[in-house]
């Protein structure tokens, strides 16, 4: 069984896909913005999006990540309790403390499988995030 909610912005993917028991988000940032306002600077890269957004600390981008991922999970009657991987991106290494002071108050028991990694990202963000879900189909 596969079964897929659409995102409703401008960007031609789901915000989550059911496969069988398990439920995958689409990797999110701290806000949705529209390509067609992306601009870059003369090396190719991403210098704003048309959301105003670019300064944004990093600990407010953290938080409305977490935010969109449990928004995108609802659909399948999940929560983050039920996330059993994350993948996360940094655009800054020096940001991984941090991350994980944030990281750790959404997942206080049993913590999902998780990976970080370096990433320039396709808008001035400094982190996405993408989770899988466990959340077996007789359950809900």
């Amino acid at each position: 069984m596969k079964k897929a909610h659409p995102a409703h912005h401008s960007v031609p993917i789901s915000k989550t896909v059911r496969a069988g028991d398990f439920v995958y988000t689409s990797a999110y940032g701290p806000w949705v913005f529209d390509p067609a306002d992306l601009t870059y600077d003369g090396a190719g890269n991403a210098v704003s999006d048309g959301t105003g957004n670019e300064n944004m600390p990093f600990d407010d981008q953290v938080h409305r990540t977490f935010d969109f991922i449990r928004e995108a999970l609802k659909p399948e009657g999940c929560e983050l309790e039920d996330v059993v991987k994350c993948e996360c991106w940094l655009t800054n290494p020096s940001d991984f403390r941090a991350f994980n002071e944030i990281y750790k108050t959404y997942f206080l028991q049993n913590p999902p499988v998780r990976s970080v990694f370096p990433a320039r990202f396709m808008f001035p963000c400094k982190v996405e995030m993408q989770v899988v879900a466990f959340k077996p189909v007789k359950a809900i």
